[in-house]
């Protein structure tokens, strides 16, 4: 890019983006995407239905921006309008260039039954069957990948009225990033988060970005395996307050295909169980749980699920979700 050369605003998943139309997987409608430009950005901002413009965080950070140039525009679904949306970005330089972007963006509330299963080698793109939340993904030979390595690399599906339910996905680990060691992590991990609504507001940080949130929860529970630096490799539970609520010494070979299958249900007291067992694809599965765990209190008791890679390059394959309402082990 020559010197004089304008900044460039690039969508990831494009400029015509639809949410809604297969379940709402948490409150957040998010646009993706980088900035490339030879001079410093003094300012990104964006528009939704000329409402005003706000200001939007330039990665990175040690969060949920992870390149340099990138952006997150978390808006309130409940600020979308039914049908088309028009969502302007305006980048500024340190020479007061501008450049601008516009996204169509079309808004459904159509509700995501159980049973459901994806199958990557059939959808002409992600948002067919499924919500970036962060991260640039990508699909190839029926699998789903976070194209960079990163903090909290998220793919959201289903609906948030989702309450009981168990997951299947075939799940390989290709590499991990020693940032996972540096603060504000502690590990890189692989998994499904269970019963997801969308971030939160978590306040002042000064890693953090103020625009997307980067409070990542509250929600279920996040089943996993994470690869510690003393501990080694664990499958666990994670609750909304980042306390394992029961660990498992385990260790996935890199490149070596895994069946994660975990669920979430309510019991007739009301508690959240959690169970996740995981074995290599081609062998029997075993009948034993690995790990199970009663959820915390205040943890959701409704919502979607998620695919998260934590500074974890990672492919995923066919999702099977099914419905655990009335009572089914």
């Amino acid at each position: 890019m020559a010197d004089d050369a304008a900044s460039k605003i690039i969508l990831w998943y494009g400029n015509h983006q639809a949410f809604g139309h297969n379940g709402l997987p948490q409150k957040w409608v998010n646009i993706l995407g980088r900035v490339q430009s030879t001079h410093t950005l003094q300012k990104l901002q964006y528009s939704l239905n000329e409402t005003g413009y706000q200001d939007l965080s330039i990665g990175p950070d040690q969060r949920r921006l992870v390149g340099v140039g990138d952006f997150n525009i978390d808006i309130d679904s409940s600020h979308m309008r039914s049908g088309d949306n028009t969502i302007i970005i305006v980048a500024v330089d340190e020479r007061g260039q501008s450049t601008t972007q516009s996204v169509l963006v079309e808004y459904s509330k159509t509700p995501r039954p159980l049973p459901y299963c994806i199958e990557w080698d059939k959808q002409p793109n992600i948002h067919d069957a499924a919500q970036p939340i962060d991260g640039l993904w990508t699909m190839g030979k029926g699998k789903v990948s976070p194209f960079e390595i990163g903090y909290d690399r998220l793919l959201a599906l289903g609906d948030m009225s989702w309450k009981d339910y168990e997951v299947v996905v075939p799940i390989t680990i290709h590499g991990i990033n020693a940032t996972c060691y540096q603060y504000p992590s502690i590990h890189a991990g692989v998994g499904v988060v269970l019963r997801w609504k969308g971030h939160s507001d978590w306040g002042s940080d000064p890693y953090a970005s103020d625009q997307p949130a980067f409070g990542p929860g509250p929600y279920g529970a996040i089943s996993w395996y994470c690869i510690f630096h003393d501990k080694g490799g664990l499958l666990n539970f994670f609750d909304p307050d980042f306390n394992m609520m029961t660990q498992k010494p385990y260790t996935l070979e890199l490149h070596t295909e895994y069946i994660f299958k975990t669920q979430v249900k309510t019991s007739e007291t009301g508690e959240s169980q959690y169970c996740l067992k995981v074995w290599k694809a081609g062998e029997t599965e075993p009948l034993a749980w690995d790990i199970t765990a009663i959820g915390h209190p205040a943890a959701l008791k409704e919502g979607s699920c998620m695919l998260v890679a934590h500074h974890v390059a990672a492919s995923f394959g066919k999702v099977t979700i099914n419905s655990l309402e009335g009572g089914v082990d």
